[in-house]
This record gives structure tokens, C-alpha cells and sequence, in this order.
């Protein structure tokens, strides 16, 4: 009797962990932790890395800037682009995360590899899918 009780946790986790693992397959699902029920959806987090790139002089580096911001927007503004903004100085060469919803991993590469800096070789980027309870704001 001991033995089966002890068991349940154990068997809880392995449940749960195949229920989630389950429904990545979809983009959104619902995990119920205790009392509470989650509808949670997949995201594509992005980090920007430091390229490889040529140095620009700070004219051809402010053309790129405000192209690679109206790229960004022109994203945002169709909903692709939930979440972005760049890192602090002493963040070595992590250089900004963005946060896509869109269907595949294919689509947000598209989207990064039509980005005037990416292009440059200035930013590298890669692409993880994260996982977030639906409704959830910063504050």
C-alpha cells in the first residue's frame, strides 16, 4: 500500500509531462495545474546575437537602424511581433529578443532573414518555441 502511494506523485508528473509533451504538436492547449486550467499557446522566442559582419560607418549604421526598425514594425503592426526590445551594454553579445507568434519556425526565419542587419551580417539570431499562458501582460 505504501509502495502505490508513493507511486502517485510520480505517476502524476509522468502524466502530466506526457500530456504536455502530447500536445506540442498544437499551438495552443490547456494544462491544469491544481485547481487552476491554463489555455496556453506556442510563441517563437528569438534572441539576437552579435554577427560576424563588417563594421559600418555610423552613416550606413543609422540607414540600417532605421530599416531594421520599420522592418520590426511593419511585423508588429500585422501581429507577428508580440514582444522585442534590445539589451543593455554589458549584455556581451546578446544584442535584443523578440517574441513571434506564427504559425512555424519557418516563418519567423523568413521574417529574420529579410532583416536589413541580419542581411548585413551585423545580427545573428536563434529561434527557441516558448510556451505561454494566453492572456498574460507585462507589467
Amino acid at each position: 500500500m505504501a509502495l502505490i502511494r508513493n507511486m502517485k506523485p510520480i505517476l502524476a508528473f509522468i502524466l502530466g509531462y506526457l500530456s504536455f509533451h502530447a500536445a506540442e504538436a498544437q499551438r495552443t492547449f490547456e494544462v491544469t495545474i491544481a485547481d487552476s486550467t491554463y489555455q496556453m499557446k506556442q510563441y517563437w522566442f528569438v534572441l539576437y546575437t552579435k554577427g560576424d559582419g563588417a563594421p559600418l560607418d555610423s552613416l550606413e549604421a543609422a540607414r540600417l537602424q532605421e530599416a531594421h526598425l520599420a522592418h520590426q514594425s511593419r511585423q508588429a503592426e500585422r501581429g507577428l511581433i508580440v514582444m522585442a526590445g534590445p539589451f543593455g551594454k554589458e549584455s556581451g553579445d546578446w544584442r535584443g529578443l523578440l517574441l513571434y507568434d506564427c504559425e512555424s519556425a519557418e516563418e519567423v526565419k523568413m521574417q529574420l532573414d529579410a532583416d536589413p542587419f541580419v542581411k548585413a551580417g551585423r545580427l545573428r539570431y536563434e529561434i527557441r518555441p516558448w510556451y505561454g499562458a494566453v492572456g498574460t501582460k507585462l507589467k
